[in-house]
């Protein structure tokens, strides 16, 4: 008898396991369907700054993903587009928290030094404080010294530290 009931609750911990792990999956797909209808409404507008609220929603979703699913090997992408569609809206301290997401959690991803170089960037050109994008400058040539925008970034490197009147001597040297 008590073997009996032992293989019940077996058998029941089991069917609530496979009962979990189908919804865990629902979960998913529907998550990844959402953030693929609204990639999609994207594309068919073209700038999320003019679909801010849709653009701010497939961030939020693409966030929401990240966190519940660090291991799926498509996250490490979908951050990188989520920080680009919350450039694109104007919601630049949001694409610097995702491109620093994805550097720090997916260091070894192919686009986790354009992440660190973006961040930088978006410093430099859209926040306009220098302090930071140098900052970020200095992190992307000590973390990928072999990198293919090391020339770029140095270069940028050079004119962030520069005062304003150091950048029109400069300029006028070279006239």
């Amino acid at each position: 008898m008590k073997k009996g009931l032992l293989f019940l609750g077996l058998i029941f911990c089991l069917m609530a396991a496979c009962q979990q792990k189908t919804k865990e999956a629902d979960t998913k797909t529907i998550l990844l369907a959402e953030i693929r209808s609204l990639e999609k409404q994207l594309l068919e507008t073209g700038d999320a700054s003019k679909a801010k609220e849709t653009a701010m929603a497939f961030v939020k979703k693409s966030s929401e993903y990240a966190e519940a699913y660090p291991k799926d090997p498509g996250t490490p992408d979908l951050l990188f587009k989520a920080a680009d569609v919350a450039r694109g809206a104007k919601e630049h301290g949001k694409a610097v928290q995702l491109w620093g997401r994805l550097k720090r959690y997916y260091s070894d991803h192919p686009q986790a030094p354009m992440a660190l170089f973006l961040q930088g960037f978006t410093f430099d050109s859209e926040l306009r404080d220098a302090k930071m994008a140098g900052k970020y400058y200095r992190e992307f040539l000590k973390t990928y010294p072999n990198d293919s925008l090391v020339t770029q970034v140095n270069q940028l490197l050079q004119v962030v530290e520069m005062s304003p009147e150091e950048l029109v001597k400069q300029f006028e040297n070279k006239q």
